[in-house]
């Protein structure tokens, strides 16, 4: 005889069947109400003991590492909700038991507040570990998830459904059934891998301490391309383990591979230029670059597009990236951060050139933000019209400086040849007026 395929509605009749018995609604009646009253002692508590001890029930939540006496009261509110709620529940357990009443739902909430009572335990050592603000964010995205999947899959198990909801086939692609935990599994695991991929690529960054700006966009390019590998990795590994046949991904990719290079060009055209900026390297996170005209700062490197901070006006600008290789680019911190930059200037015939030179050398040598290797260099040009011409060149690290130091130096040019009696002359022509 052929067995009966269970549906998901054969699921959800079972589960009220279940959940609908006498001993099984007592049961989760008292355990709210123990939820409940454990939640409100403990308040009373932590009220209580803040009111005996404040300097050991006092902190405040920041960034920074907590200091000792914050960390105690941080680890005493992480633990004292479950800690009581377990308490009552194993008082409960006691006076049920010498019933003889049935005990099985409360067993599944005193395993599971456990499991709850370890994981406040864990994140209190994390937060006294890693950066706080990691941790507040990755507890919400990681750890609560995978409890509340504990909860549901602990629930299903005690009701006897968990294999065959798990069994039940949604769909069939290409003869292959797909069952629901195969889905779970495809979604769930896909959401994990790629919410660790990202915690990974953030501690990285926190904990590894670039010494030049330069080695810090090298470190975030290369932890870039470490990221979209494991995300590429992550999915192979989680379709195979699900079961996906490799013979249908083909079949599917072969029939839209068509459709999809006519209508998404310019992405697939984006997404290769990103990955040839990542392996390549060609632009790191800091580099300074001059692009259509404009001269920006490259922010963060991504797949499809590159963010960058323009320097007119501190705006962001999302450029895709094939525009870099169409387009004519100027990097100014290619291999070094080096800037070079010159000051041209006139002055009257009756100067000393030699006076001139080492007045122009001086003033740059004063200026701290003017490099002193390589070292200012100045020049006697050539015989102009009206002035003898002089060129004063320096160097800079950083390109976003160049105007205000040229217009630091200028003033001081002024100031020194003023008090120095260095004319600069204004253009001179000679008119002749013929009388006819």
């Amino acid at each position: 005889m052929e067995s009966k395929v269970i549906t998901f509605s054969d699921i959800l009749l079972k589960q009220s069947i279940f959940f609908s018995r006498s001993d099984i609604l007592i049961q989760s009646l008292v355990i709210v109400f123990t939820l409940i009253l454990s939640w409100l002692l403990s308040k009373v508590f932590w009220r209580w003991l803040h009111q005996k001890i404040p300097q050991f029930t006092t902190f405040i939540w920041r960034d920074e590492k907590l200091e000792p006496n914050e960390y105690i009261a941080l680890f005493l509110q992480s633990i004292d909700f479950p800690l009581i709620t377990l308490i009552l529940l194993n008082l409960i357990e006691a006076f049920f038991d010498s019933q003889s009443w049935t005990i099985g739902l409360i067993n599944l909430g005193e395993t599971i507040v456990v499991v709850y009572l370890i994981l406040r335990c864990l994140l209190a050592f994390l937060y006294s570990t890693f950066p706080l603000n990691i941790i507040r964010e990755y507890q919400w995205k990681i750890f609560y998830p995978l409890f509340i999947l504990f909860v549901f899959r602990k629930i299903l198990e005690l009701s006897g459904n968990f294999a065959e909801f798990s069994d039940i086939v949604v769909i069939k692609l290409f003869n292959n059934p797909v069952t629901f935990q195969s889905i779970f599994t495809l979604f769930i695991g896909l959401y994990f891998w790629l919410v660790i991929v990202t915690l990974l690529e953030n501690l990285l960054i926190t904990f590894i301490k670039p010494k030049t700006a330069s080695e810090k966009g090298e470190i975030q390019a290369t932890i870039l391309l470490i990221r979209y590998f494991l995300i590429t990795l992550g999915i192979v590994l989680i379709l195979g383990y699900v079961g996906v046949d490799g013979r249908a991904i083909t079949a599917i990719s072969g029939g839209l591979s068509v459709g999809i290079g006519f209508a998404l060009k310019e992405v697939i055209s984006n997404f290769v230029s990103g990955i040839i900026l990542l392996f390549e390297k060609v632009l790191k996170p800091g580099d300074i670059i001059s692009i259509e005209g404009q001269t920006c700062e490259v922010k963060e490197l991504g797949i499809r597009a590159t963010t960058v901070r323009m320097t007119i006006d501190n705006s962001e600008k999302i450029i895709p990236n094939q525009i870099f290789f169409t387009e004519d680019l100027t990097t100014y911190t290619g291999t070094n951060n080096l800037v070079y930059c010159s000051i041209l200037i006139g002055v009257g015939y009756n100067s000393k050139p030699e006076q001139v030179m080492n007045l122009l050398l001086e003033i740059a040598y004063d200026n701290k933000r003017v490099l002193k290797s390589p070292s200012p260099i100045a020049f006697f040009l050539n015989f102009g019209d009206s002035s003898l011409n002089f060129e004063l060149k320096f160097w800079l690290d950083d390109i976003n400086i160049r105007k205000g130091v040229i217009s630091e130096l200028n003033c001081k040019i002024l100031k020194e040849f003023s008090d120095k009696n260095i004319e600069i002359p204004y253009p001179q022509r000679d008119i002749y007026i013929k009388n006819n």
